[in-house]
């Protein structure tokens, strides 16, 4: 720059200036000059660069390769619409070399393609980077030609639907850094020697691929020294000897993803606390146990732990507190024990920039005061589902950071009030459902926070509903349910159409009636009201509806006709005083999942327009008014589980199209009035049976043996019906009710209980299968205990024969019920076989001989009725039979023993006993013969004989008729006169008596 004194001189005067100065003002000058060329310079060759792609030209093969692959493959999208044109490097996806114009780039992710690959691709013999994901290939096989790619570093082929095993040509890639095949369980691995050949790989996802049990992935890994990024997460990784590993090479490695592979059933891998550069670490849901070590200590670089959703136990080791750099820690859904306060405290000093805390799930203890209020940087804590106690501090309301909070499913008590929320204005997720807080809010107080999720399910809130949820314009999910609420609910809650998705208010004591405006809820999903005390009819419901309870209330009408318009996924209105006809529209809901209306006051037909595209597995119309035949069109629905239609009037036979159903497990058709045969096909079609109900029927003929291929039944019950023949032999073929024969998992059966995502992680049941049957002589409603029944119940038919000896293989029975039959035959020995029965009840049949003494050795009966049958001899003296009453012998005139008043003499006596009575009925009859001759003889004799005896004896035989006579009129008279209150004069009155009787005189009537 030109010094500002020369100017001013200049400016005053000209001459001033002296030829040294004006040297300096043309080299200053100069200067700038030079630095304005070599800035244009320095535009000129940046523009050159910019626009060299422009310059650089795309050789004629590899566009024409390009072209070929356009030509083969489906664009919906149109993304390579701009695919035109000579020059291939300007194309969308597509770059070239600026030297040498070769393509090196095509990058087609999320471009939604679809087809096949034009193997005129392999043209492209420069190829550096080739991006093929989100595609869909339809499961052909990902092409060999790739492996040809020799310049290939980076090769993105997830989520493009390919199938198929893995080409091992892949394994020629030896400059990749960077492979993804992620996204596709149609993907085999079948070896994974060409993974070990990748030694120049940084990064590797193979997730959601299925890999061959057999390999060795691990010896492959290692091969890889300069890996840093491994995802194999749900790749059924073979459960290989984990910590069976001598030498870890890829130490390097900073990510580690092998969550969701369940079958590895190993403790820790001891490998992994080698990795010293690990910064993420995920071993979620890999069926992992045992101890978390102290080694973990070692891997200090970690930000991301999760090891959740596996079997560890123990307490997290005090080696963590050097964890200092740990972001995310997830621990949740293990058996992890001991007092979190400790725990805490020992990591609280290094943890300061821990964000997500989730150690839901577990066995922890303690309470939460003196150390949570420390961890400021916390955005996520999830303490729920563990044995914490204690009140919830107030101070909690300074971790102003926090937006998730669940306590949830713990034992902490005491009061929550605003207080507690004072600072917490990012707050969106708030759950503190089932603990015994008292949540007591001033009516005025207005949130500071706008929550997203509410979760308050077993609290005391009311009784009035939540006055500040009003505040909430962004709610989404409100669950209230079994807090105090009583009243009707406030309208304002059927404003929130922009936001509420799930509302929960069952269980409480909840009046009035539903809105009309209910229907305006746009967004709403899940209507949850069940166990209140709504009355009035049903409005319609929002299109967006997925799930509506509304059973257990007083609700009446019709069901509404546009009900059948929705997308809903569960319908339960059972216990209602509903009538009315079922929509016929109702059965064309292919997304519906479950039905239930039962105990209600519905009647006619039942729709005969079921879908087979239907995804239903549980109908439940129990317990209503329907007539009719079973809809044939109920086979469709080949998804089918549990089908409830007892308690109602439905007649006919039983339709053929029900064995399509051949996933059916639960089918309750008891209490109607169907007739026929129990059909044959049922054991053909229907394997799956694991209940079966006919009983209270008209079921007529013998039962099938094809029944003995139900191997899954448990519960058998074809009472009160007309059914007749022998008891069938193949009963102890049913394998089910063997000891040791489980045919399914009893532990989570996914048909008995239907649960729904809830607030905050809580799931919810919707319908839980119950069943009223008879146990021990009384009648019960089952629900979750129904897996472990084992029932048999044939009682109130016309079934003969004897009772098969091959009963005795049911060794899991609980219950056997044959009573009112016309069984004979003896008791088998074969019966005290059934070592778990609770229930016997042989009465009202035809058996004879003794008491078994084997059913002595059942000592888990409970309940035994043997009453009404020809049973005999004496009653097995051992404790267990002893126990009974009388009334379970009964009717059995020949049994003697403890209970029964009879006692038993011994064998001896009672023979000695039965000579003498016999010897002295003899004598006494010819006694009494022999007396009755000899005085007949006399008296015979004695009227031959004598003239004055016959003649005594003819006149009193002569006045035995008068005599009789008088003796019928005097009773006669003494009737009428006591109906009169009048009686007969007696010798000692001297006046007449008159007696007057209305109506015609009889013979023995006097008027004086």
């Amino acid at each position: 720059m030109i010094p500002s004194s020369i100017l001013s001189n200049r400016a005053c005067n000209c001459e001033e200036i002296t030829p040294p100065f004006y040297m300096m003002l043309l080299a200053t000058m100069g200067l700038v000059v030079k630095k304005v060329l070599t800035v244009l310079t320095a535009l000129g060759l940046w523009c050159l660069i910019i626009n060299s792609r422009e310059i650089a030209a795309c050789i004629a093969a590899e566009r024409d390769a390009l072209v070929a692959f356009n030509a083969s493959i489906n664009d919906p999208h149109g993304k390579l619409s701009s695919w035109r044109g000579e020059n291939c490097c300007n194309w969308s996806g597509v770059r070239c070399s600026k030297k040498t114009g070769h393509v090196i780039q095509l990058d087609l992710g999320e471009y939604s393609l679809e087809g096949e690959i034009n193997p005129s691709l392999a043209g492209l013999t420069n190829l550096m980077y080739l991006n093929l994901s989100q595609s869909d290939f339809g499961g052909v096989r990902i092409p060999e030609f790739i492996g040809s790619f020799k310049m290939l570093t980076y090769l993105d082929l997830s989520g493009a639907r390919f199938g198929g095993p893995v080409p091992p040509q892949l394994g020629n890639l030896s400059r990749l850094q960077h492979l993804d095949l992620s996204g596709s369980h149609m993907i085999t691995v079948d070896t994974f020697h060409w993974v070990s050949k990748l030694t120049s790989l940084r990064y590797l996802d193979l997730s959601w691929l299925y890999l061959d049990a057999s390999l060795d992935w691990l010896q492959a890994v290692n091969m890889l020294p300069l890996l840093q990024v491994l995802h194999l997460s749900d790749a059924s990784l073979p459960a290989t000897n984990l910590n069976c590993f001598p030498q870890v090479n890829f130490t390097t490695l900073k990510k580690l993803d092998l969550k969701s592979n369940t079958n590895l059933n190993s403790s820790l891998p001891s490998w992994i606390w080698n990795l010293s550069s690990l910064s993420e670490l995920d071993l979620s849901s890999c069926g992992l146990s045992g101890k978390i070590p102290d080694e973990l200590g070692k891997l200090t670089s970690l930000k991301f732990l999760a090891l959740a959703d596996n079997k560890l136990k123990g307490q997290i080791p005090r080696s963590a507190n050097r964890l200092c750099k740990l972001v995310n820690l997830d621990l949740s859904r293990n058996l992890l024990s001991g007092d979190i306060t400790e725990t805490a405290k020992s990591l609280l000093p290094c943890m300061k920039g821990l964000q997500i805390l989730d150690l839901a799930d577990n066995k922890l203890k303690g309470n939460i005061s003196g150390w949570l209020e420390q961890m400021e940087s916390l955005r996520v804590l999830d303490l729920s589902k563990n044995s914490l106690f204690g009140d919830v501090p107030a101070s909690i309301g300074n971790l102003s950071n926090l937006t998730n909070l669940d306590i949830s499913f713990n034992s902490f008590k005491g009061t929550v009030s605003e207080l507690h929320f004072l600072n917490l204005s990012r707050l969106h997720t708030l759950v503190m459902s089932s603990n015994s807080l008292k949540i007591i809010m001033n009516h005025r107080w207005l949130p500071p926070f706008q929550l997203r999720e509410l979760g308050m399910h077993s609290c005391l809130v009311g009784p009035r509903f939540p006055t500040w949820l009003q505040s909430q314009t962004r709610i989404e999910k409100i669950d209230v349910g079994n807090t105090g609420i009583s009243g009707k609910l406030p309208d304002w809650i059927w404003n929130f159409s922009s936001s509420l998705r799930s509302l929960n208010v069952s269980r409480n004591n909840i009046t009035g009636k539903l809105p009309a405006s209910l229907e305006q809820l746009k967004k709403l999903t899940t209507l949850s009201m069940r166990y209140n005390q709504l009355e009035g009819s049903i409005p319609d419901l929002p299109t967006s509806i997925q799930l509506s309870d509304l059973s257990h209330n007083y609700l009446s009408g019709s069901l509404p006709h546009s009900i059948g318009d929705k997308e809903l996924y569960y319908l339960l209105l059972s216990h209602n005083f509903l009538r009315g006809v079922i929509p016929m529209n109702l059965c064309k809901m292919v997304s519906m999942e479950v039905i239930d209306l039962s105990n209600n006051s519905l009647s006619g037909e039942l729709p005969n327009c079921w879908n087979k595209n239907s995804h239903l597995y549980t109908i439940d119309f129990s317990k209503n008014n329907f007539w009719g035949e079973i809809p044939s069109t109920i086979g469709s629905l080949s998804s089918l589980v549990t089908l409830h239609l007892s308690n109602n009037n439905l007649s006919g036979i039983l339709p053929n199209s029900l064995q399509s159903c051949n996933m059916l497990m639960f089918l309750d058709l008891g209490e109607n009035n169907l007739s026929g045969n129990i059909p044959k096909w049922i054991g053909d079609g229907l394997q799956t049976l694991v209940l079966l109900i006919l009983g209270s029927n008209q079921f007529s003929g013998e039962i099938p043996e094809e029944l003995s291929q139900l191997h899954a039944l448990q519960y058998l019950d074809f009472s009160s019906n007309k059914l007749s023949g022998p008891v069938p032999h193949f009963l102890g073929n049913l394998t089910a009710m063997h000891l040791g024969s489980p045919v399914w998992d009893l532990a989570a059966p996914p048909f008995l209980e239907f649960m729904v995502y809830g607030v905050g992680g809580a799931y919810f049941s919707v319908y839980t299968d119950t069943l009223e049957g008879t146990w021990k002589g009384e009648i019960l409603i089952f629900t979750r205990i129904l897996i472990f029944l084992k029932i048999i119940d044939l009682s109130a038919n016309q079934l003969t024969g004897e009772i098969p000896s091959e009963i005795g293989f049911l060794s899991a029975l609980y219950s056997l019920n044959l009573s009112r039959n016309h069984i004979g035959g003896s008791i088998p020995d074969e019966i005290g076989n059934l070592r778990n029965l609770e229930s016997l009840d042989l009465s009202w049949n035809d058996l004879s001989g003794s008491i078994p003494q084997s059913l002595a050795s059942l000592t888990s009966l409970g309940y035994l009725n043997l009453s009404y049958n020809d049973l005999s001899g004496k009653i097995p003296s051992e404790i267990e039979l002893e126990t009974f009453g009388e009334d379970s012998y009964l009717g059995n005139v020949n049994l003697c023993g403890n209970p029964l008043p009879r006692i038993c003499l011994p064998i001896s006596s009672k023979h000695r006993h039965h000579k003498l009575n016999l010897h002295f009925d003899i004598v006494t009859y010819l006694c009494m013969l022999l007396g009755f001759a000899s005085g007949f003889a006399i008296v015979l004799i004695i009227l031959i004989s004598s003239a004055a005896a016959r003649k005594a004896y003819f006149e009193f035989t002569d006045n035995i008729p008068n005599k009789l006579q008088k003796v019928g009129l005097k009773l006669h008279l003494n009737r009428a006169l006591a109906a009169r209150n009048l009686s007969m004069p007696t010798k000692s009155q001297n006046s007449l008596t008159c007696y007057h009787f209305e109506g015609p005189p009889t013979p023995w009537q006097s008027s004086t």
